[in-house]
């Protein structure tokens, strides 16, 4: 824009077109970082419910090969929670967790196929923490991930 006479030049200034692409820019951007946040939050919940159903069937093949003692139990319990039955450490998007193992189910006639088998169920509640929403001061963002699966106690 110019200044002739000490009148800005009306004309000039509607068809400036100096800094529009800035400005289009600065009105996008957040636009494409929420986008950005929200898929990378989604692939974390995605790996988090993966990782949590491959830990639990593992607990579960853990648990229909061997006596069911507290102690496997609690083994059990280490294995949805961590992968291995000694334990580790949890990963990072399990804000708290719910672990319930049933081995107290309906035992089958012996004319069923799985002839004197005792139903295992594993219920497995992780809640998964957003870090998005930490990032904001909000560390109580979460969302609940529930896995139940049931297998056929096979003894020892």
């Amino acid at each position: 824009m110019t200044c002739k006479g000490g009148k800005w030049r009306s004309k000039q200034f509607g068809r400036n077109e100096d800094g529009a692409i800035t400005i289009e820019f600065v009105v996008t951007f957040p636009l494409i970082l929420c986008a950005l946040a929200f898929s990378f939050e989604f692939g974390r919940m995605f790996i988090a419910h993966h990782t949590l159903v491959n830990n639990v069937r593992s607990a579960e093949r853990y648990l229909a090969r061997t006596d069911l003692t507290s102690d496997r139990i609690d083994k059990a319990k280490q294995i949805v929670l961590t992968g291995v039955p000694s334990g580790g450490t949890q990963p990072p998007w399990i804000a708290s967790n719910t672990i319930d193992i049933d081995t107290s189910a309906a035992t089958f006639s012996s004319d069923d196929f799985r002839e004197g088998g005792q139903v295992i169920q594993i219920d497995a509640t992780i809640n998964f923490q957003f870090l998005i929403a930490n990032f904001f001061g909000n560390d109580s963002a979460t969302i609940p991930i529930s896995i139940v699966e049931d297998i056929v106690y096979t003894g020892e």
